[in-house]
C-alpha cells in the first residue's frame, strides 16, 4: 500500500481494514495475475514435464535473447561487455556464462539506473526490494513478465501442494511479516480477512502464550486448507499445539523466506497432519526452486532463471559440492540481471527426482552465508550441524544462538516448566562437542528472541565476518 492507504488502514475499524485489504488484493491482481499470466502457467504446467536437454535448450534459447537484449539496450551491460572483448554471439548458452564477470549486490546498488533498460521508462518500471537478511536491503527493477512468470511458479508450487492459489484458491491462513495489526495492540483479533483470496491474515508480532489460544479457535472458524508463512512463525504455532497435546489437521503447509530446519518440519508436519513444501525464491526474481510431493530436495524452475553454483573465485563446481548461489533472470526486460551473486549456499543434486519431472534438482539452502559461525580455526559450522542438540527438548519453547566472537557462543532459550539445569549441561556438551572445546558456549534465559522488523526470524545469527 502506499502512505496515504497505511494511514487510512491504520485509522479504520476492524471491518475497514478487513474491506481495504481485500480491495487493495483486487487491484494487485491485475498485476499478478492478469496479461501473461495464465500463458506462464500453461507453460509451466507443460515444461515440467519435458527431458532435462529440452529444459537447458529453452534456457539457452531464453539467455541468448536476454544477453543480446542487454547489450543493445543496458548501458552497463554494454560496458562490460566491451571491456571483456565479449560479444552477444559469444554466449551460445549457459556454458558460455562463466566468460562473464559475476553481478554483485553492490553492482546494482551503484549501477541502479546504469542496469535499466533503455527500451524501458523509468516511470513504469516496477521495483521490489529484498528483506535485507543481509544488512543491506537492495532495490531492483522489473517488467510485468516478470512479475507473471514469478506469481505463475508460486501456482505451480501450490499445485505441487495439491492446492490452488489465486482467485478460486482455497482457503488460506497466511503468518507472513506484514504488520497488518498495530504493534501495541492487546486483544485480539490479531488477523484480517482478505475476502477476495480467502484468506486469514494471521499477525506474526503478537504470537505470544496469552494470545495463541485465541489464534486457533480463529483457525477453527476459518476453517484453512492451507497454513502458508515463515518456517518460525509455523513452528511455533506447532509447538503451542504439542505443548497442549493437540493436533490441527490441514491439507499443506507452504513455507518460504527463511531456512527450513529438520526439527521445524517434523514438528510442522506432525501438528498439523500434512507435509511441509518449502520453497525458494528472491526479490531479485532470478531463481525459483520447490519442493514437490517426494520431497527429495527442491526442483529449481529452469523455465524461471538460469542457476549456477560456483566457488569464491567465480567458476562452477562440480555438481555435489557447496558453492555459493548464482542467479540469472530470463524474462526480466527491464532490468536484467545477469549472474547476480545471491547471499546464499547450496549444490546442485547428481540425483534426479523420483517424481520423472526433468527439472534440475537443488538441495536445501541450509547454509545462508551471514548464517555460518566462523570459528577461530577458520571452521564454518553449518546451523543444520547445530539443531541436533536441541531435538530432544520439548522442554524449550524458543531457542537461537548467537555469535559474539570467534571463540564465543551464546545461546538465548525460553525455557517451558519443565526445563531444569540438566538441560542446560546437555546443549553446553552437545554444542562443545560440534563446535571444540576452545569455543565457550553460555545459556541465557530470556523472555523474548531477536527478530527483524520486516518479521523475519534469524536462528542463527553471528557478528563475525564470513571465513571465506
Amino acid at each position: 500500500m502506499n502512505r496515504y492507504a497505511t494511514q487510512l488502514y491504520n485509522l479504520a475499524p476492524v471491518w475497514g481494514q478487513n474491506l481495504i485489504l481485500t480491495g487493495y488484493s483486487t487491484l494487485l491482481d491485475r498485476e499478478r495475475y492478469g496479461g501473461r499470466f495464465g500463458e506462464f502457467r500453461d507453460l509451466l504446467e507443460k515444461a515440467e514435464w519435458y527431458s532435462e536437454s529440452e529444459l537447458i535448450a529453452y534456457q539457452d534459447e531464453r539467455l541468448r535473447a536476454t544477453v543480446a537484449h542487454a547489450y543493445n539496450t543496458v548501458p552497463f551491460y554494454r560496458q562490460r561487455f566491451d571491456g571483456c572483448k565479449l560479444k552477444p554471439a559469444d554466449i551460445r548458452g549457459q556454458e558460455d556464462l562463466p566468460k562473464i564477470p559475476l553481478l554483485t549486490r553492490e553492482d546494482v546498488r551503484s549501477h541502479f539506473d546504469e542496469l535499466r533498460s533503455r527500451d524501458v521508462d523509468r516511470n513504469s518500471m516496477k521495483t521490489g526490494h529484498t528483506s535485507g537478511t543481509t544488512g543491506t536491503p537492495l532495490t531492483v527493477g522489473y517488467d510485468a513478465n516478470t512479475i507473471w512468470m514469478a506469481y505463475a511458479a508460486l501456482d505451480r508450487h501450490y499445485r505441487w501442494a495439491g492446492c490452488r492459489l489465486a482467485n478460486d484458491g482455497d482457503r488460506i491462513a497466511v503468518a507472513r511479516g506484514n504488520v497488518i495489526v498495530p504493534l501495541d495492540q492487546k486483544r485480539p483479533p490479531f488477523w484480517r480477512m482478505n475476502r477476495r483470496h480467502n484468506q486469514l491474515l494471521l499477525s506474526s508480532f503478537h504470537l505470544s502464550k496469552q494470545n495463541l489460544p485465541g489464534y486457533f479457535e480463529a483457525l477453527a472458524c476459518f476453517k484453512p486448507a492451507v497454513l502458508d508463512g515463515y518456517p518460525s512463525t509455523l513452528y511455533v504455532l506447532a509447538k503451542f499445539l504439542q505443548s497442549r497435546g493437540e493436533t490441527f489437521p490441514i491439507r499443506a503447509a507452504i513455507t518460504s523466506s527463511e531456512t527450513l530446519y529438520d526439527f521445524q518440519r517434523e514438528v510442522i508436519e506432525e501438528r498439523f497432519k500434512c507435509r511441509v513444501f518449502d520453497y525458494y525464491a528472491l526479490a531479485e526474481r532470478v531463481i525459483f526452486s520447490s519442493e514437490c510431493d517426494r520431497h527429495e530436495g527442491h526442483h529449481l524452475a529452469m523455465e524461471y532463471g538460469v542457476s549456477e553454483v560456483v566457488d569464491g573465485e567465480g567458476r562452477p563446481v562440480s555438481s555435489g559440492t557447496v558453492g555459493k548461489l548464482v542467479g540469472t533472470s530470463l524474462h526480466n526486460n527491464a532490468m536484467p540481471l545477469i549472474r547476480y551473486v545471491t547471499s546464499d549456499m547450496t549444490s546442485v543434486r547428481t540425483k534426479p527426482c523420483s517424481c520423472g519431472r526433468g527439472l534440475r534438482m537443488m538441495d536445501d539452502v541450509t547454509t545462508k552465508a551471514e548464517d555460518l559461525l566462523t570459528l577461530k580455526d577458520g571452521r564454518l559450522i553449518s546451523p543444520s550441524v547445530l539443531t541436533h542438540p536441541f531435538k530432544p527438548l520439548d522442554c524449550i519453547e524458543g531457542s537461537q544462538i548467537v555469535q559474539t566472537d570467534p571463540q564465543t557462543v551464546i545461546v538465548r532459550l525460553i525455557p517451558g516448566p519443565t526445563y531444569t539445569q540438566a538441560h542446560t549441561d546437555h546443549l553446553i556438551t552437545e554444542l562443545t562437542a560440534r563446535l571444540g572445546a576452545d569455543v565457550k558456549v553460555e545459556v541465557q534465559m530470556v523472555d523474548q528472541l531477536e527478530q527483524k522488523s520486516s518479521g523475519k526470524f534469524k536462528w542463527v545469527i553471528s557478528h563475525v565476518p564470513l571465513g571465506i
